[in-house]
């Protein structure tokens, strides 16, 4: 996350820089050009400490140094809840297996895959494979 904002950062800057460069880069005084590049070199620098903040607010979340016991309450149900999904996936998937249609594909794999290790057995009799 951090090198693509770094790099959006940065061409926003290039950006800034090919605008002024070409718009009216010629027209500005020493100082006003020494203006303009001290306010885009701030607003990159400026950039870089918000998109760190965002980084860091993102992530909060899941940062145990920030707490309450509300907050924990909450973290005990995303956690509970973690469980009842992964508990859902697995029940899924084990009653979608089992239904007929799959039944089918599963024996079928099974038979493929018992060709493929009578398969390798030959060839390993004759020449030795890199395992």
């Amino acid at each position: 996350m951090r090198p693509v904002f770094v790099c959006v950062c940065a061409l926003a800057a290039l950006s800034a820089v090919n605008a002024v460069a070409t718009k009216s880069i010629g027209d500005l005084t020493e100082a006003e050009r020494k203006q303009v590049n001290g306010w885009m070199a701030e607003r990159v620098s400026t950039m870089i400490s918000a998109g760190k903040l965002e980084s860091e607010l993102e992530g909060a979340w899941v940062n145990a140094k920030y707490t309450s016991p509300e907050i924990e309450a909450l973290r005990k149900t995303y956690r509970e809840l973690q469980r009842q999904l992964v508990k859902t996936e697995q029940d899924l998937r084990q009653k979608v297996v089992e239904l007929p249609a799959l039944r089918e594909k599963q024996q079928k794999l099974k038979e493929l895959q018992a060709r493929v290790k009578e398969l390798t057995d030959k060839v390993e009799e004759k020449v030795s494979l890199p395992k």
